[in-house]
């Protein structure tokens, strides 16, 4: 199954690639960001996207999601996951989003934190991306930290 940017999904597919180009209104058309990366299970990294710009009334930019099948070959989604990479302008670092620490898309991620502008938080919700869109003009250490930080706060306990 294979998600468009406008949120439908079609086909079946190796894994589900959500890509985005849009006009960014927090950054702007022509300010530079931070790449963003999401690698999760199937249904959440497009979801999460497709409500973050339904919020922001704005289509990501420079942003990328790959789901990740339960019963997929990792030699072969780590080959779309290098695709998706060599698409996305990296000239300001990459920050790589996953659903579950430990979990194959987690790890899959990891096997791409081969360079320093490269980054990956994991724990990814909608107040943490929310946060992450709303700063993307920040620098790749600045944006990793308010990464962590967005979904920390989102967290809450009620009685």
């Amino acid at each position: 199954m294979q998600a468009e940017p406008d949120g439908k999904r079609s086909g079946p597919h190796v894994g589900s690639v959500y890509w985005t180009r849009g006009y960014d209104a927090l950054c702007g058309p022509d300010s530079m960001s931070v790449a963003l990366l999401l690698i999760t299970h199937e249904c959440i990294g497009t979801d999460l996207l497709r409500i973050t710009a339904s919020i922001l009334n704005d289509d990501p930019k420079n942003t990328v999601c790959i789901e990740i099948p339960m019963d997929s070959d990792t030699a072969e989604m780590a080959q779309v996951i290098a695709s998706a990479i060599d698409s996305l302008d990296t000239a300001q670092g990459m920050l790589m989003l996953t659903d579950s620490f430990g979990s194959t898309p987690c790890n899959l991620a990891a096997e791409f934190l081969d360079h320093q502008q490269r980054a990956l938080v994991s724990g990814l919700n909608l107040p943490m991306l929310l946060r992450i869109m709303n700063y993307r003009q920040r620098p790749l250490n600045q944006l990793t930290e308010i990464a962590v930080e967005g979904g920390k706060r989102g967290i809450t306990a009620s009685s």
